[in-house]
């Protein structure tokens, strides 16, 4: 009995860095592909912070502000605030969507606009 506890225990504390190096491959800054001042981090800790533009737009104060906890289940996050709201979206690869349909894609993996040569030769 003494050797199984053991070996659930070593198993939860072997299982315990995979769940870690899950979340430390999505944290980071993920820029919304329309206007990159809106931005969503997430944390290796599981915690998020948000900043999005208000519904309606005030010219004021156009952002609003969340933060909270969030869970990775497969492909899809779960923002959860600190007064129990809550809202999913979609990790595939480098970009998250939103459940209004939104792409948020993660800093530093953009894709660079190509360069574009001269169809013409210069002489």
């Amino acid at each position: 009995m003494r050797n199984i506890v053991l070996a659930v225990a070593l198993a939860i504390c072997l299982s315990a860095p995979s769940i870690a190096a899950d979340l430390n491959a999505v944290s980071g800054v993920y820029l919304n592909r329309s206007d990159d001042a809106q931005f969503l981090t997430l944390r290796p800790d599981a915690t998020f912070f948000l900043r999005q533009k208000k519904s309606p737009p005030s010219k004021a104060n156009p952002f609003v502000e969340f933060s909270g906890k969030y869970e990775l289940n497969g492909e899809t996050v779960t923002l959860i605030l600190s007064d129990g709201g809550m809202a999913q979206g979609q990790l595939q690869g480098n970009v998250f969507t939103d459940s209004q349909g939104s792409a948020w894609v993660k800093k530093g993996t953009e894709q660079q606009k190509p360069v574009v040569k001269p169809w013409y030769k210069v002489w």
